[in-house]
């Protein structure tokens, strides 16, 4: 029975440690600086539950039994983790918030949760393996007694670390994963314990039955204000996988659809992938920031006046970070009857599935589009050919969610060896600070991509949106600021327009230069807290 607590106790506290960010990121999101809270909670927790354990383990006649009442204790601390971390969320996140107001609260909103559910939970289990092991020495002696539970505790976080992602996760989702692990820790505690009033420890079964039963009131966690629209969520849209929480809301005006968005982790207004009404039957313009990615086209010489089809000459893009295609639409209503092939690249696979059924592109897009699902977008761009026209980037959830792998010089050098003498690399970014405002993180990315770009860069930012867009053009400059009216067509967005305006355009790299971001040495980590704590994206 102890090789099965010490079992169990390591399984749990792996599954907490995972799905415990998982539960919290339909309100406080899933980036690196909420991973790092949940890992350094969980390791202050085994940290002091290991020495508090290894105390109460000399003390105690009874090593087994106390044992068997921190394993109740677990599994009841855990079981109202799950039944209140919502409730807690809500309150530090109230409702008909934006995303700039929200974004400092993230961080401490996160840390908070963790140190308030998951710690105490932690705690206990880690105090149980001292005691465990002065248990089992008695009969087995101390050295065989440790390695066994040590190799037994072990096996159990391998079970948790890989059953969590691969396994409960998609087939019971994350309440129920953890309510059942509350539960077995309880059961665990029980027969280990054997107290003679057995009542008061099935006290300690109720939280995770409770937590199986509560309705999930993440599916419609931090929805957007919209006024004079109605926001749902689609029945059948919310997903649960190992990259975060999708789901898909409708905004409706009376019986008429406005417009769907697919959002990841934290919602509020920001989005994933945007659907306006109709989109399914035709290409259209979308009123976001997906509408300036056209500009690259224009750059680049595949679009503008002048440019008419060419028989066998298709433009060649490359979408990383796909979502469910947003951008295809102003990249075909750009393009006109100009051939075009594109290839989207999507790290989620479940993404493209929602996509496909709730934001489904026009017949026409779809035939031209391959989709790569599941692969990271660097590991996938080295599969790309060496003559493209174009290369998207929309990989920057928020500001405070880049990530790093993806703004480093190596990969922006990696990009530029894709592209064809002339071909443009655009990247959308949000900044809530803008273009004059010294953001760090846009500097630094400025000067990255200058460095790899030959100072090829241009930042244009989308008017009256925390979105910009930074253009870098391979081999050849981009063209002046005074010649872009002239190279865009009539009937275009205005806010397409706009963008081109003297006050939302910034050349170059950043005077005076910036930090260089590199595979082996970024503070991008650190700027994206410090614009957390500040408030901006």
């Amino acid at each position: 029975m102890t090789l099965l607590a010490a079992f169990l106790a390591g399984f749990a506290v792996l599954v907490l440690e995972i799905l415990g960010v998982h539960l919290a990121s339909a309100w406080f999101g899933a980036s690196s600086v909420i991973w790092t809270h949940q890992i350094g909670v969980v390791l202050l927790a085994l940290a002091l539950g290991g020495w508090l354990g290894g105390r109460a383990a000399g003390r105690t006649e009874r090593p087994a039994a106390l044992a068997g009442w921190l394993l109740l204790g677990g599994g009841g601390l855990l079981g109202l983790a799950v039944a209140l971390l919502p409730l807690y969320a809500e309150w530090v996140l109230p409702e008909e918030l934006e995303l700039e107001q929200a974004a400092g609260l993230f961080l401490g909103g996160s840390l908070g949760g963790a140190l308030l559910f998951y710690a105490p939970p932690v705690l206990l289990l880690a105090m149980v393996s001292p005691l465990l092991v002065q248990e089992r020495s008695r009969t087995h002696g101390a050295g065989a007694a440790a390695g066994q539970l040590y190799a037994a505790g072990t096996l159990g976080s391998l079970l948790g670390t890989f059953g969590s992602t691969w396994l409960f996760l998609p087939a019971w989702g994350v309440r129920a994963t953890l309510a059942g692990t509350a539960l077995a820790l309880a059961l665990a505690g029980l027969l280990l314990a054997r107290p003679r009033r057995r009542g008061a420890a099935l006290l300690f079964f109720l939280p995770g039955l409770g937590a199986l039963l509560l309705p999930d009131r993440a599916a419609a966690a931090n929805l957007p204000a919209a006024e004079g629209l109605e926001v749902r969520v689609l029945p059948g849209s919310v997903r649960e996988t190992p990259y975060g929480r999708l789901r898909i809301l409708e905004f409706r005006r009376g019986e008429e659809i406005v417009e769907r968005r697919l959002q990841m982790n934290e919602g509020l207004d920001s989005f994933q992938s945007l659907w306006p009404a109709g989109f399914g039957e035709e290409p259209r313009w979308t009123g976001a920031y997906y509408d300036l990615f056209a500009l690259a086209l224009f750059y680049a010489g595949e679009a503008g006046p002048g440019r008419a089809p060419e028989a066998g000459a298709a433009t060649e893009v490359w979408c990383l970070g796909f979502g469910a295609g947003s951008l295809l639409g102003p990249l075909a209503r750009a393009l006109g009857e100009r051939p075009w092939r594109a290839t989207g690249v999507e790290l989620d696979p479940a993404v493209v599935e929602l996509g496909e059924r709730f934001l489904p592109l026009p017949p026409g897009l779809r035939e031209r589009t391959r989709i790569l699902a599941g692969l990271d977008a660097r590991t996938a761009l080295r599969g790309a050919p060496r003559d493209l026209d174009l290369l998207f980037l929309d990989a920057y959830a928020r500001q405070f969610e880049i990530p790093l792998h993806l703004a480093t010089v190596e990969f922006f050098e990696e990009c530029r060896e894709r592209l064809r003498p002339g071909g443009v690399l655009a990247l959308n970014l949000g900044s809530a600070g803008g273009l004059t405002s010294g953001d760090p993180v846009l500097r630094k990315l400025r000067a990255s991509l200058g460095r790899a770009f030959g100072g090829r860069v241009r930042a244009q930012q989308v008017p009256g949106s925390r979105n910009l867009l930074l253009f870098a053009r391979k081999d050849r400059p981009l063209a002046p600021q005074e010649e872009l009216a002239g190279i865009l067509p009539a009937g275009l967005p205005l806010a397409l327009g706009g963008a081109c305006l003297p006050l939302q355009v910034l050349d170059g790299p950043p005077e005076g230069g910036g930090e260089i971001l590199r595979d082996d040495r970024s503070s991008l980590a650190l700027d994206q807290a410090r614009a957390w704590w500040g408030g901006r994206r």
